[in-house]
């Protein structure tokens, strides 16, 4: 029973930890049918709900399944595929959160790699609250490349993810 119990735990915590949305900047679209690609492009990622594209302020907006394993990197390459440049994205994810030499990283479940997470927006709050477990981020992330393999997540708002049983 408590081997279910733990089981059913880390399902649940690994369906609640992913990207959930994700917001892109970008510029350098020569053409029309480029724009209107987008979508179709962007849906063919497993995982992704909703796509909406602002031409003119050079937006798209991404809306993911509740259960998804995309990744900010496939997001990136799929836009620039057609020489658009992306510049910066917003996003909400969720993830386990744990401390290393070097800061605090976040790994969405499901995917293979984690994210750094910078905490000098955040609320002091937060910051002082923070500790290793589930969280749910929202934040930048600027460039959408990093020379130093890891992109880092400036996040702007942190929040726990109560845990099934825990509190009773």
């Amino acid at each position: 029973m408590h081997r279910l119990t733990g089981c059913l735990f880390l399902f649940s915590a690994a369906a609640a930890a992913q990207f959930t949305s994700i917001e892109v900047r970008f510029r350098g679209v020569g053409c029309a049918s480029c724009i209107e690609s987008m979508p179709g492009r962007l849906q063919r990622l497993r995982g992704v709900e909703q796509v909406s594209v602002d031409a003119t302020a050079g937006i798209v907006r991404i809306q993911l399944n509740e259960i998804n394993r995309v990744r900010i990197e496939q997001v990136r390459d799929t836009l620039e595929q057609d020489g658009t440049k992306t510049l910066s994205a917003s996003v909400r994810v969720s993830g386990m959160i744990r401390k290393e030499d070097t800061g605090w990283l976040i790994r969405p479940g499901g995917l293979p790699s984690s994210y750094r997470v910078d905490l000098d927006q955040a609320p002091e709050a937060a910051r002082e609250a923070i500790q290793e477990g589930l969280f749910e981020i929202r934040g930048q992330i600027e460039p959408l490349r990093s020379s130093e393999g890891l992109l880092r997540i400036r996040a702007t708002e942190i929040r726990p993810i109560a845990r099934p049983g825990v509190g009773r």
